[in-house]
């Protein structure tokens, strides 16, 4: 399994701090979709060469917890790492880990730990802390201060990033900046204590690292009345000075509904001709407006979720279920943009007029990344549907370019190697596809499509944690109930033959209680013949 560009360099780093080479800090910035999540399973080398004992990774959300403790017990990353690492999620508990390697934690968590218990475990033992999307760390922020702790403690520091810039423009944490005023830039160097990984997408693309993307543009009419009662109309592409207006008033009128249902109407082409797998995302404006056209494909039979902005369980659970196949279409407003990890996502529309650059680069890499149940490379792209405005296909210009540019390198390559097989992307299916305004609306109308077998993924260390509780508490309540004791009683016994309470357990400690009570408060399968054996030392 041959290794991406930025993971080479980043295992080079690994050996090198391992035979003592003083580097404390590596900085990664990473394409969105290249794949910067598998650097810290690799940073847990340094666990086995002695240099640190356990990981804690810090991330934006609880989606990314899951999808981070999920990559360190993903089989082909045992394989193709070699490793047999675990972490579990982790939200300001006593010993986060629980007999694990480390464990996942958000940012807002951290904001909020008043008992310092995450910090007090960073004085116990040696961390390698990883900072995922480090950039929603503002420079001086309220959830900064906490983390400074633990940064300052950390043996090792790893900071990765999609982007090295912030949608408000403010500084970010733990960067150094060059410039005057307003106008400045980051700036790391590299130093004797500092490695810097750059991966860009013209590197991801020469790796087939992430798809290509195709754009499909739809133009409008907007109208609006100012508020000096003077009415307003103009194109979506052509409007200059009222632009954020038009696209204002477009996402908030027909417009929104017209695009959603044409960009679903090609997912759902591709899905029954292409790709059985494909998945649609959709970026709403608003959780009112995604709320709305959730109820707009439900009317056309079509399975829709929301997972918005708000960190739920719900929303967390609608994010599983897409990456499982039990959810075909999803609808968020800005929690899943960034770091969803569903390869299956073979479409966006984005119907939001945030047009922060970052912000767009991080949503329209949802359908970058490559799908193994797709069929080959060159068969896959992602398709993007959005608004024809100025600044949206400015972006896109900027990605064709790239991809222009690393195609023909490619290309470049396999001529000059001369296996005899042609054109690498083959023809007449280009490897890349210009960009256009024009909205591809197959023919045909709305149906359902049946849904994907179940997936099921390995369970994580929460997960077996949390099955595992509720296997003893079944137990204990079923003993009581059958014998007629206090659940209390029988509790409090547990906890003093252990020393603490199950909230606290291990997988192994739990699993080695669940055993003893089988063992020591059985349940009869005939109910008549307990009372004549029941002890009073539960009553």
């Amino acid at each position: 399994m041959q290794l991406r560009r930025h993971q080479e360099e980043f295992d080079n780093i690994i050996d090198g701090i391992s035979r003592g080479s003083g580097v404390r800090d590596i900085v990664c910035h990473v394409v969105p979709g290249g794949g910067k999540s598998t650097l810290a399973i690799q940073a847990g080398r340094l666990i086995r060469a002695g240099i640190a004992d356990k990981i804690c990774w810090i991330c934006p959300r609880a989606s990314l917890q899951d999808q981070a403790e999920r990559n360190f017990i993903d089989p082909f990353f045992r394989k193709m790492f070699g490793h047999n690492l675990t972490i579990r999620s982790s939200t300001n508990e006593v010993n986060p880990s629980r007999g694990t390697d480390g464990f996942v934690t958000t940012y807002q968590a951290l904001g909020v730990d008043r008992e310092r218990t995450v910090f007090r475990d960073f004085e116990r033992h040696r961390y390698i802390l990883v900072l995922d999307e480090f950039h929603h760390l503002e420079e001086c922020g309220e959830w900064t201060t906490p983390i400074q702790e633990l940064y300052d403690r950390a043996a090792i520091r790893i900071l990765m990033t999609g982007t090295l810039s912030r949608g408000d423009q403010k500084r970010i944490a733990f960067t150094p900046y060059s410039g005057i005023g307003n106008l400045f830039t980051p700036c790391f160097k590299e130093s004797d204590e500092t490695a810097i990984i750059r991966y860009g997408r013209k590197d991801a693309l020469r790796d087939r690292a992430i798809l290509p993307l195709e754009f499909q543009f739809l133009d409008g009419v907007a109208r609006w009345r100012k508020e000096s009662g003077k009415e307003i109309e103009a194109k979506i592409s052509t409007s200059r000075y009222d632009a954020n207006q038009a696209l204002y008033t477009a996402l908030a009128t027909e417009y929104a509904e017209e695009m959603l249902l044409a960009g679903t109407a090609h997912w759902q082409n591709h899905k029954q001709t292409i790709n059985h797998n494909a998945r649609l995302l959709v970026v709403s404006a608003s959780i009112e407006s995604a709320k709305q056209q959730v109820e707009i494909l439900r009317h056309r039979g079509l399975l829709a979720e929301i997972a918005t902005s708000d960190d739920t369980k719900a929303a967390v659970a609608n994010i599983k279920a897409l990456k499982t196949g039990k959810l075909e279409i999803l609808v968020t407003v800005a929690m899943a943009y960034e770091g969803l990890d569903c390869p299956p996502i073979s479409h966006i529309i984005c119907l939001t007029n945030i047009r922060s650059m970052p912000w767009i680069e991080q949503m329209v890499a949802r359908a970058v990344r490559i799908d193994p149940l797709a069929g080959p490379y060159d068969d896959q792209k992602g398709f993007i549907f959005a608004p024809a405005d100025k600044l949206f296909m400015s972006l896109a210009n900027d990605i064709e370019a790239d991809q222009t540019e690393s195609l023909a390198i490619l290309k470049q390559k396999k001529q000059v190697a001369g296996d005899g097989q042609g054109d690498l992307f083959g023809d007449p299916r280009p490897g890349i596809t210009p960009l256009s305004s024009r909205l591809i609306t197959p023919k045909g109308h709305f149906a359902t499509a049946p849904l994907l077998g179940e997936v099921l993924p390995m369970r994580t260390q929460r997960e077996l944690e949390r099955e595992l509780r509720e296997d003893i508490d079944g137990h204990v309540k079923r003993f009581c109930r059958v014998y007629a004791c206090k659940i209390a009683v029988v509790n409090k016994e547990l906890k003093e033959l252990y020393g603490k309470p199950r909230e606290q357990m291990t997988v192994q400690e739990l699993k080695s209680l669940r055993s003893y009570i089988n063992n020591q408060y059985k349940i009869p399968e005939q109910r008549e013949i307990i009372h004549t054996v029941l002890a009073p030392r539960w009553r």
